[in-house]
């Protein structure tokens, strides 16, 4: 199981997808990847804050088939991945950094399941 971060989701919803994002998911099993409920919240916030015109009515028709594709494969953020959350934000803490609260609860989804989330970044998660 991988999770994906909505960075990863988002930059593969592009017209143009940054190469090594692309080429990294076509060579991922897509029965092994998933998306969390946070990660959907994050794309039809953004696409919905658009204006109106062509971007917009891209980015609707992908996040679509982006769903259609994942209809079984989406996470929620449920009791199991709220403790995981905490216990990431306290450590976090204790070390004195921080993260988007986003970021935390796919990781905490993520954690929940026995998986670290792929991120796009150089987010580390214990």
């Amino acid at each position: 199981m991988i999770v994906l971060d909505t960075n990863v989701v988002s930059e593969a919803m592009k017209p143009e997808p940054h190469p090594s994002v692309r080429t990294w998911l076509n060579d991922q099993a897509a029965e092994t990847l998933y998306l969390s409920s946070v990660t959907l919240a994050e794309l039809l916030f953004g696409i919905a804050a658009l204006p109106a015109g062509k971007r917009k009515d891209m980015l609707e028709q992908a996040l679509d088939g982006l769903m259609g594709l994942f209809r079984d494969r989406v996470l929620p953020f449920d009791i199991d991945a709220a403790r995981r959350y905490a216990e990431l934000a306290v450590t976090a803490k204790i070390g004195g950094r921080g993260f988007p609260t986003p970021d935390g609860y796919i990781a905490a989804i993520a954690a929940s399941r026995g998986n670290p989330p792929t991120f796009s970044g150089r987010q580390k998660w214990s």
